[in-house]
């Protein structure tokens, strides 16, 4: 009797066994993996005070404000908005995330008289302010640009964003230059994941 029940079980088993093998199954799973990516661009790579629209004289007066706006050297943004028509430079955005945008600008070096940034956008004797803004930003919020650490011009700049337009105004020294021999300064635009 057991060797009947012992061969039933083992019967039992070898049948329960390629049925158990033939109730598998597989599927996958596609894995996508993005970058965390921070990058851009900007163009124009140049601009001269009082001639960035190409119609001005790219010389320069003492204790006047010089725009980055397509619509005039000394023409500051109108209305409470700034229009992208008024916006002289484009960042390209090829950011995989949201980013932070800052603006800053060196001081002026290599001329006649070098102009120092007063990092509070006020002029003086020897030196120079400045701010930046973008379109569509309330243009009385327009932000310092200072030499480093100057607060975030546009935050959480959406990703999907491909393009910021942006400009910038220097207001000059207040005391006249002792040559005619042109300085540069350097902006730096800074993007940082947000």
């Amino acid at each position: 009797m057991k060797r009947l029940l012992i061969s039933f079980v083992l019967a039992v088993a070898l049948l329960v066994v390629p049925i158990a093998g033939a109730l598998a199954a597989t599927d996958t799973v596609e894995v996508t993996a993005t970058p965390s990516f921070v990058g851009m661009s900007n163009l124009p790579i140049t601009w001269t005070l009082n001639n960035a629209t190409g119609s001005g004289t790219g010389v320069i007066e003492p204790a006047t404000t010089y725009y980055a706006n397509p619509l005039g050297d000394t023409t500051a943004p109108a209305g409470v908005d700034v229009a992208t028509g008024e916006c002289n430079f484009t960042i390209t955005n090829n950011s995989s995330v949201d980013t932070n945008v800052t603006i800053d600008i060196s001081n002026f070096t290599g001329g006649s008289d070098e102009m120092t940034n007063s990092d509070l956008g006020t002029n003086g004797a020897g030196i120079f302010g400045a701010y930046s803004w973008y379109d569509g930003m309330t243009y009385a919020n327009k932000v310092i640009a200072k030499t480093t650490g100057s607060a975030i011009l546009y935050p959480n700049l959406p990703s999907t964003t491909t393009q910021l337009k942006w400009g910038m105004e220097v207001t000059t020294q207040s005391d006249a230059w002792t040559g005619g021999t042109s300085s540069t300064a350097t902006i730096t635009i800074t993007v940082t994941a947000a």
